[in-house]
């Protein structure tokens, strides 16, 4: 199992804690011989739906740290489901005028054959880190089979904060394009 050293573990689906909303690093990390794509999903305040995942994809996009939505994607690792220390960085800069932001991989060696698995056989998770170097890890440990997790959720619409909570749901592509706000954007 990757170890995702940090200061809290959201380790059951349901657990949520507060975190900064000024800068936050989500990294996905796994060393299983599989390519998972890290993507951020999000409904602003006003109701704009969109994505910030790997330009592979068709209309893909890795956004930017200095325009709306204020999300940005390192890049696009395993490709071709090679193992080792694999990570992907979403960055977010600025959370104000979102209000939910879904921080999801894709399973691409899976979703490609139209195959369904476990993504707690790819000893992987995400690391949420603010600006103050507090850390945030969700493990994927989902025993449920499919082609998406979507890992966790940023709830952006409390007066008292942005909380981080673990979902830890696992579904099959169509379902998550029909669901996910923005995730529409992945297949046309």
């Amino acid at each position: 199992m990757v170890d995702l050293k940090a200061k809290v573990t959201l380790k059951q689906k349901g657990e949520e804690a507060y975190i900064s909303v000024k800068q936050l690093m989500v990294t996905l990390r796994w060393t299983a011989s599989v390519d998972l794509d890290l993507m951020a999903f999000y409904e602003a305040k006003d109701g704009t739906k969109g994505g910030v995942f790997s330009d592979n994809f068709p209309g893909g996009n890795l956004g930017s740290l200095n325009q709306f939505p204020y999300i940005q994607l390192s890049g696009d690792e395993g490709v071709g489901a090679t193992g080792g220390d694999n990570q992907e960085v979403i960055r977010i800069t600025k959370l104000d005028d979102l209000a939910t932001v879904y921080i999801c991989t894709l399973n691409y060696t899976d979703a490609s054959e139209k195959r369904d698995s476990s993504f707690s056989e790819y000893d992987g998770g995400i690391t949420v880190i603010d600006d103050r170097g507090e850390s945030v890890a969700v493990p994927l440990n989902s025993q449920q089979a499919g082609q998406v997790a979507i890992i966790a959720k940023i709830d952006n619409t409390s007066p008292m904060g942005a909380k981080l909570i673990n979902e830890n749901k696992i579904i099959d592509l169509g379902t998550f394009v029909n669901t996910i706000p923005g995730a529409n954007l992945l297949v046309n």
